[in-house]
């Protein structure tokens, strides 16, 4: 059976709309848009000029095999509650892709490996800006290096930015949900305040956040401590998450109804701009100094950033062979895979040493 289309699962949602359009440049009339919602699939196909199809498909539910015939890529954009689907696309030798930001269901993900090697598929997540770009700028950020002692990783994203529901819900369930961090440490999300300068935009408050790219590294460095921290850029935004945090008001962010309310809240006020940032400071030593090497990272729209690493790592997907199995993107994949797929200005590194 030959495959040639391009599965996009939640295709009509923030980061999916965008990951359409960017590969339909190059692979016009093989870009599938699917979710529950047919209509909404339809609507947006239309606005493609017809250029994509649209399909129904609940991943919640038992997905048939027949549903994915010429299926060669999914790109999972949607949060899932388990496994089953993906382990069944692996067994068609589909290749996949998910950009879910969520650690635990990374480590699923990632137990799938067995899988794709004997049905000789491939599948790529921690895809996109955090995790994602993020992983793949710590690992240049330490090539200088001769020995690693500290690396901090600081995300900033833009309060005026039009982020999707399910990444602002995401965001808002993590503040209530501890984690196990460098040493097993017991860490509270939007905690533990530390003020980075981010390139054009100035300094601001970040905080550590659940984000996966720290527990992914960790593979890479075991006994260096990685820490993920979390800003916005209006720092009065910083400062009442954290305020709800400490007052432990937070604890009422438990409730759907009132996640679902505050989300959407999030989406009507617009304050701030639509920037976003990373920040790399890998720290230790090159030969016997004390250097720190800085990868800073500024664009705008987070969902677009998002989707342009997506459709970077389907084209390679599509058009190079790569092995079989299930990985994290920094495994597979180079600084200057993604370097080109955003402006020469984007990216700013610099080292700092002392004497010895």
């Amino acid at each position: 059976m030959t495959r040639d289309n391009i599965l996009i699962v939640g295709g009509y949602g923030e980061v999916g709309r965008k990951i359409a359009k960017i590969l339909l440049s190059s692979y016009p009339n093989n870009v599938c848009i699917a979710g529950r919602h047919l209509e909404k699939a339809r609507q947006f196909c239309a606005q493609l000029n017809g250029l994509a199809t649209p399909l129904q498909m609940d991943v919640s539910n038992t997905v048939h095999p027949q549903q994915l015939a010429n299926v060669a890529l999914v790109i999972m954009c949607l949060e899932q509650q388990d496994t089953a689907f993906a382990e069944t696309c692996l067994k068609e030798g589909i290749k996949y892709i998910d950009i879910t930001a969520s650690h635990t269901f990374l480590k699923q993900l990632k137990n799938l490996h067995t899988t794709a090697i004997e049905y000789r598929s491939t599948a790529i997540f921690s895809v996109g800006m955090a995790p994602g770009l993020t992983n793949i700028m710590a690992m240049h950020a330490t090539k200088p290096l001769t020995t690693i002692e500290k690396l901090h990783i600081s995300i900033l994203l833009g309060a005026g930015d039009t982020h999707g529901t399910a990444a602002i819900l995401w965001i808002l369930q993590q503040l209530n949900i501890p984690y196990y961090h460098y040493e097993n440490q017991i860490i509270t999300n939007f905690t533990s305040k530390r003020s980075v300068q981010f390139r054009g935009i100035g300094k601001r408050s970040v905080y550590q956040f659940n984000f996966s790219d720290q527990h992914t590294l960790a593979h890479y460095f075991p006994s260096v401590p990685i820490v993920t921290r979390l800003s916005f850029d209006v720092e009065s935004l910083n400062w009442f998450v954290a305020f709800l945090q400490k007052s432990r008001i937070s604890y009422l962010l438990k409730f759907k109804g009132i996640q679902s309310m505050l989300a959407s809240l999030v989406q009507k006020i617009k304050m701030g701009t639509d920037v976003c940032s990373i920040q790399i400071e890998a720290i230790g030593k090159i030969q016997h100094k004390e250097a720190t090497v800085t990868l800073d990272f500024k664009d705008r729209d987070e969902s677009l950033v998002t989707a342009k690493v997506a459709a970077a790592i389907a084209r390679e997907l599509l058009d190079n062979k790569y092995p079989a199995g299930t990985y994290h993107i920094e495994e597979l994949f180079t600084f200057e895979t993604l370097q080109n797929q955003f402006d020469a200005s984007s990216f700013s590194q610099f080292i700092t040493s002392q004497k010895a």
